[in-house]
Parts: C-alpha cells; structure tokens; sequence
C-alpha cells in the first residue's frame, strides 16, 4: 500500500495540473485531475482515521480532502471528511477551517438541491474613491452597483438568447435564474469575489452552450467600450435600440460620480476592466426618436422628486418629476429605461437630462441628485 506521504504528494501534483487547465478552459480536463487529486488525498487521509494519528498532519490532511471533495462537488463525501478531522485533535486555527469548510458544504448542497450551481468563473468587483476605505465601502455606493451588475447579466442573458426587449423580461423565464453569491472581501481594500449562479444543465434546454463564462465576458466588452466612449462599437455589439439603451443607463450608475467613487473594476482570470470616467463625461447618445413634426429641440436638466410613472395606458410610458417650488413636469421615458434605471430611483430626489422637443421632454439621463 502506498504511504500517506506519496498519495498526498500525487494529490497536490494533481491538484496544480488541474488548476492549470481550469485557466486554460479546459473544464472536462480540470473536472478529471481535480476528481483523482481528491481521491488520493481522500487515501491519504483515511490512512491516518485514528484520532491517536499525529497533529496537525492528520487535520491538514482531512482539510485538504475535503477541499478537493467541494472541487468536485462531491459534497457529502466533504462533510464526511470534515467531520472526521474535527473528531481529532486539530489545532484551533486548523479546526476553525475546517468548521467553514463545512459550512460551504452546506451552502453548495443546499444550492445542488435547488437545481443551481455555482461555475469556476468568478467576478471580482472593486470600488475605490473618497467613500472606500480599509475594506470598508458607504453601503449605498455598494449595494446599488451590486443590484445594477445582476440587472446586466440577466438583461444579457436574454440579450444573448435573442429574445426581446420586454420591460418586464427579467422578471420571469430563464434568466431569471442566473444569480450573483457574494461570497466575500479581499483583506486590505473593498473586493468582492461574485460567483455566478446558474441552472443545472439539464435545465438548459433552450441553449446547451450558454455558459456564464461568456456572459461575464460579454458584460466585460462592453463596459469597456462604455468606459471609452466607442460609441459605434458598442452598438455593433448591442444593435438593438432598447438593450443600447438599457445597458448604457445602468452601466452609468456603475460607473464611478468622480467625487464619492473615482475607479469600479471588474476582474477575472482573463482578464481586468475599469471604469474610470466619471458618469457624467461618458459621451454616449441614447439614440432617442425625433417627433416628425418637430425639427428643434433643447437640452435641460430638472431637479425634483420622482413622483410618478405610467407606462400602462398610453403608448408612451412618462413619469412625473416635481421640482421644489412644486411645478411639475411630465418626461416620456424610452424603452429600455423604465424597470432597470428609472424605478430604482423611486420617491428619491433625482436630476433629469432631457431634450425638450415642444411639449415633450425626453429623457435621456436620470441620476441621484447631489444634495448639498
């Protein structure tokens, strides 16, 4: 029988093959190594199940495995192993891991259980600015970005699947299903790693291939193209009026304001995007429709609160901004805009850019006001 030395050196060999070709997208391959690395670790391990055996060889050992079990989404066998190495003597620090790695056991089993995993890729997102601090953020200037990154990848996904452009899209069908799980910070600055949540593939009937890898890039292309202004570009990559449109309403409240947040970036193994212009000098058009009868049109900004919005009894949908000497003005809003970018702002102070094309205003703009 091999000894508990050799089977842990062939499992760690294993292990650094597989996280190569897990950077090389070599899925099927990493799957492969990470399941061989496991069971020799598993081996090795289980040679040393007497709670007499030496520590913290015996707990390092039983850690290790059952790291490799969760590589493998093999989820009871690491309670398994988790459990055994806390029956020991593990040192406190050894023993405090292994008691998190049980809790991510039951985390991913629980999602397994739900039809949704967890893929290889992670999103790192990072804010840096007069409101960040030593891993610390204003919790307005996070949370708000975090809702707009979901709102991007599930406007995306059905960007991707083709379907069309409904207000209401994200509410109901497939991506639906595709979440963000903040799963923690990166000491020493304000990180967030996000994992995308994705169903089954089993349950991807519609669109075997779709895979959150290239949604992410997808996102990441175009907030790059964003950032820089290529504007022809980034609508090559999004021809259709109101997913441009959507996309660049939500990627401004992203972006950094220039005084709060100076830089939001977003990194994965391949690659690192940042947004480092303030919203208001991204030099996009929204591309709104010029009445026929109307050749002038003016430019304004409006103060007030958002009061109101139909977008059920007429063709075009309008919200109601009232400024603080309480006169009001009613804003055509194009499609693409309603449920993503204007609703958030619900009963809040905001500022309106619009064009004033007669009686009309048309939006194209709408951001938190800077209150003094």
């Amino acid at each position: 029988m091999k000894n508990v030395q050799q089977l842990h050196e062939k499992a760690m060999d294993l292990a650094e093959m597989a996280l190569v070709a897990k950077l090389k997208g070599e899925s099927q391959r990493a799957n492969q190594l990470f399941r061989q690395a496991y069971e020799n670790e598993a081996q090795a391990a289980n040679l040393m199940l007497d709670k007499s055996a030496p520590e913290p060889t015996r707990s390092i050992l039983y850690r290790s495995a059952a790291s490799l079990a969760l590589d493998c989404k093999k989820f009871r066998e690491a309670e398994k192993l988790i459990g055994a190495g806390l029956a020991g003597n593990p040192p406190e620090e050894i023993a405090e891991e292994l008691r998190e790695l049980y809790e991510k056991a039951i985390f991913y089993r629980h999602l397994a259980s739900r039809g949704v995993s967890l893929e290889s890729d992670e999103l790192l997102m990072s804010l840096a600015g007069r409101a960040i601090g030593f891993g610390i953020a204003a919790i307005g200037e996070f949370t708000r970005r975090l809702d707009d990154v979901q709102r991007l990848l599930r406007r995306t996904v059905d960007r991707i699947m083709d379907k069309p452009y409904s207000e209401g899209g994200i509410a109901g069908g497939l991506a639906r299903d595709f979440v963000f799980f903040v799963s923690g910070l990166e000491p020493g600055s304000f990180v967030v790693s996000l994992k995308v949540g994705s169903p089954n593939k089993q349950l991807l009937l519609p669109l075997p291939n779709l895979a959150t890898n290239q949604i992410v890039d997808e996102i990441l292309t175009c907030l790059e193209l964003f950032n820089a202004s290529k504007e022809i570009e980034l609508r090559d990559k999004i021809p259709t009026p109101s997913y441009y449109r959507n996309f660049v309403g939500i990627a401004r409240s992203i972006a950094p304001d220039g005084d709060e947040v100076n830089v939001v970036g977003f990194t994965t193994s391949r690659r690192t995007v940042e947004l480092t212009k303030p919203r208001d000098e991204i030099g996009l058009s929204l591309d709104v429709e010029l009445a026929e009868d109307i050749d002038t049109e003016t430019k304004i900004d409006i103060t007030g609160t958002l009061k109101y919005a139909d977008a059920t009894h007429s063709e075009k949908q309008t919200i109601r901004l009232i400024d603080e000497n309480g006169k009001t003005y009613y804003i055509i809003v194009p499609e693409g805009m309603m449920s993503d970018i204007v609703k958030p702002l619900w009963d809040e102070i905001v500022t309106v850019t619009g064009l004033h094309r007669g009686k009309e205003i048309q939006l194209e703009n709408i951001r938190r006001a800077n209150i003094v």
